[in-house]
């Protein structure tokens, strides 16, 4: 007989009571005790707890002191061969992502983790994070009450160093965790729908389409492309110079399953809280269960691409969202698959260039010749001024066939963009140093580059240093001379 499976939960943001896990472990143990996943045993369930509203850790703290628990608690198991499984909530995905990136992913040392099963996970943060500490401990139906830490929240917010290196990594790391002796078999299962009762009128990203109410599908998603465009040589007036695509690299493909009726908190809706230990049916169990069973790459790819039929199902159930409002006309809302960048820029010396204005442009290079509703939501990062992340509507921009709702057309089809470009204007724009503006025509297939369904796309783009000749020079002339009025020349190379 085979040893019992070792679970590990790990839980997310600002939590500070085990009872977060609700009755999934439980639940766990009963459907084992049924025959319905892997053999469990109550002593290899294990709870993780860690601190995360204390402002002076950071989230790389917590993935060190992870590992110091594993080795603690079950380093007798790991160092005779077995392995754990670990279902994570939230900000447990990017925590024990962390912690594999840091002390797993070496050849020579087989991972201890069999099973990644991350519900609902942040993993290129959360749009709420900006918010601050006063507004998110507001929200105390969700919290609790309880504070974040800063530095983890830092971690959180979107376009985060922190997590552009993580992902980062994730893109460009080249082995298949899914093959070896000691395979890795990561999995995202996310909701996309928003409990109304836990909405805040205050802040609309609670009820953010695309969304899960606190995380978006597409910063969930670990399917995700990195793409680098580089400025060219400017023409000799120095009016603008095109960019151009030096780099375009995707992640492999990972198995997630969008899970119908399940927001990211609640214990109604809740894709953790809402589980109960009662032998229903419920859809965070059933894909958890499919998960665990996965024993081998070829298991895992059939299970990856039966989440992807499902994730169509859902989406075509889910598609539209109605309330009736008894003063006004009904409330309706589409649910249509959406798209993240996180756009960077940097100069060609590295340093980062916070001061600019982005357009994105249809047609013509037109910014009027896109669809008013494509857009959905932009922030800046408030500690890399550089970074800024877009949200937008991927269905309006690919276009999409009309919306059918009980027998009705409730909205018609989508014709979609067909070209997408990008206008940017960064400052200085003159001087001694400064930069010029930069294009990125219009073009078919930019959209496929650019923006995937549920997907986040990582966009670094290079823009030239212009620094003229003045900025230094050399004199023969000894005696005393003023230069402040020094003009500059032309560019030097």
């Amino acid at each position: 007989m085979s040893e019992p499976l070792m679970v590990v939960f790990v839980h997310g943001w600002s939590v500070h009571n085990t009872d977060t896990y609700g009755e999934l472990p439980q639940r766990l143990l009963s459907e084992s005790a049924a025959g319905n996943c892997p053999p469990l045993d109550i002593h290899n369930i294990f709870l993780g707890k860690y601190i995360s509203f204390h402002d002076e850790v950071r989230l790389e703290d917590i993935s060190r002191a992870f590992q110091a628990a594993l080795q603690s608690e079950l380093g007798p198991q790991i160092a005779a061969g077995q392995r754990f499984a670990c279902i994570t909530h939230s900000t447990g995905g990017p925590v024990t992502r962390d912690w594999w990136q840091r002390y797993s992913l070496d050849p020579k040392r087989p991972c201890p983790m069999s099973h990644l099963i991350m519900l609902a996970p942040a993993n290129f943060g959360s749009a709420l994070a900006q918010l601050g500490k006063g507004t998110i401990g507001r929200l105390k139906s969700w919290w609790d009450g309880i504070e974040p830490g800063q530095k983890v929240l830092g971690w959180l917010e979107l376009g985060s160093p922190e997590a552009w290196q993580l992902n980062r990594a994730w893109i460009e790391q080249t082995p298949d965790f899914t093959a070896g002796n000691a395979p890795v078999f990561p999995f995202v299962l996310t909701g996309q729908s928003i409990d109304r009762k836990l909405y805040d009128h205050i802040n609309s990203y609670t009820g953010e389409l695309g969304s899960d109410g606190a995380v978006r599908v597409a910063a969930a998603n670990l399917n995700s492309t990195y793409v680098r465009l580089e400025q060219q040589q400017p023409d000799d007036d120095l009016s603008a110079a095109k960019l151009v695509l030096t780099q375009h690299q995707s992640a492999d493909p990972t198995a997630i399953a969008l899970l119908p009726g399940r927001a990211h908190s609640g214990e109604t809706m809740g894709i953790l809280r809402s589980v109960k230990d009662n032998a229903k049916p419920h859809p965070t169990v059933k894909a958890v269960l499919a998960c665990l069973k996965v024993t081998d790459g070829g298991g895992y790819e059939k299970t990856r691409q039966q989440f992807a039929r499902q994730n169509l199902t859902v989406r075509k159930k889910e598609r539209v969202e109605r309330h009736h409002n008894k003063l006004f006309p009904d409330n309706v809302y589409f649910h249509d698959a959406c798209s993240m960048l996180v756009l960077r820029l940097r100069d060609d010396q590295g340093h980062p260039i916070d001061d600019f204005d982005l357009l994105f442009t249809g047609k013509n290079n037109n910014p009027n010749n896109l669809p008013p509703s494509f857009y959905k939501d932009s922030q800046r990062n408030s500690r890399d001024g550089s970074t800024m992340t877009y949200f937008l509507n991927h269905d309006q921009m690919h276009g999409l066939g009309p919306v059918e709702y009980k027998g009705k057309t409730v909205r018609k089809a989508l014709p979609g963009v067909r070209q997408l470009g990008l206008q940017i204007s960064p400052r200085p724009t003159s001087g001694f140093v400064h930069y010029l503006p930069a294009t990125l025509s219009a073009a078919l297939n930019n959209i496929e580059k650019f923006c995937k369904p549920d997907q986040t796309t990582m966009v670094d783009i290079v823009l030239r240093r212009m620094v003229h000749k003045g900025t230094f020079e050399l004199t023969r002339e000894l005696g005393a001379g003023e230069f402040k009025g020094q003009e500059p020349g032309g560019l030097v190379d």
